[in-house]
């Protein structure tokens, strides 16, 4: 991962993926297609389960990025999404500050699994903490540690949520109900961003700002009328661009998966079903 050695806004960001690292994930016995796809699914079931345990969103969040930095690194077909997942919201609660045992993760991932991506189409039936036995808690012990050792035991993780925030209130919009659904769209951006690679990609800063410009033009509310705002908050539009497309790419991936599902396919959870999603590719 690509980190700024010394810079005055370390503390808000955060380390991304390089270019070699990007090609080596796409190449891995996954089509770069399908490893985008696994990347969503992750982020959807992460989503559930923090969902079912109570956790707030930048929370969900910094497992979502741990999730992805790790499968950037470690493939899809050697670590179950499921694992991950479980492994990744562990590191997290414990990050932020937010006691869950592991007993209550494993429950709420299996949970989670039931409607991974959210259709509704079945109900999530809350599991039993306590029946979870060792040898289940042991799967997410050791693959905690899997994702710490990957990552050099680099945990540092900034979420573009406060900031999205912060920056909405420097740019001093006097209305109240517009700050209000500003925040609440770009809220709901910014949930998605995490699905997918963007927080791998981009710096929180930069999905902050595009989740706001996003929420302005979706509402059709003017934000500083005429001024490049943006540019206060040191955000290019090429970056913003390029954010867009991914969200626009994750909003497609959604619909495509959840078709998948309707279809009575299942959702691509272990490595079993990684390997079965990549033959059926490859036959199609």
């Amino acid at each position: 991962m690509d980190k700024p050695a010394t810079d005055p806004l370390a503390p808000i960001i955060n380390a991304l993926a390089t270019a070699e690292q990007i090609l080596i994930s796409n190449t891995r016995g996954a089509s770069a297609s399908l490893v985008s796809r696994l990347h969503y699914t992750g982020g959807s079931v992460a989503q559930v389960a923090g969902a079912i345990l109570g956790l707030e969103a930048p929370v969900i969040a910094t497992g979502l990025v741990l999730f992805h930095r790790f499968h950037l690194l470690a493939g899809f077909l050697e670590h179950s999404i499921k694992d991950t997942v479980a492994g990744c919201l562990f590191i997290a609660v414990k990050l932020c500050e937010t006691p869950k045992t592991a007993q209550s993760i494993a429950a709420a991932v299996e949970a989670a699994c039931e409607d991974p991506l959210a259709t509704g189409s079945k109900p999530i039936s809350r599991r039993n903490a306590k029946y979870y036995n060792n040898e289940k808690l042991n799967t997410i012990y050791t693959t905690e540690l899997q994702i710490l050792t990957t990552l050099a035991f680099d945990t540092h993780v900034v979420v573009p949520y406060s900031l999205c925030l912060e920056y909405l209130s420097a740019l001093k919009i006097s209305d109240v109900s517009d700050r209000e659904i500003l925040a609440n769209r770009a809220w709901g951006y910014l949930n998605d961003s995490m699905k997918v690679k963007i927080s791998i990609l981009h710096q929180p800063n930069a999905i902050a700002v595009t989740a706001l410009w996003l929420a302005a033009r979706e509402a059709d509310i003017e934000i500083l009328e005429g001024e490049r705002w943006w540019m206060i908050f040191d955000v290019d539009t090429e970056d913003m661009g390029h954010i867009v497309l991914l969200l626009r790419e994750c909003k497609a991936i959604a619909i495509g998966e959840r078709e998948r599902v309707e279809n009575g396919l299942r959702c691509s959870l272990t490595v079993k079903d990684v390997t079965d999603r990549i033959l059926e590719e490859a036959n199609a």
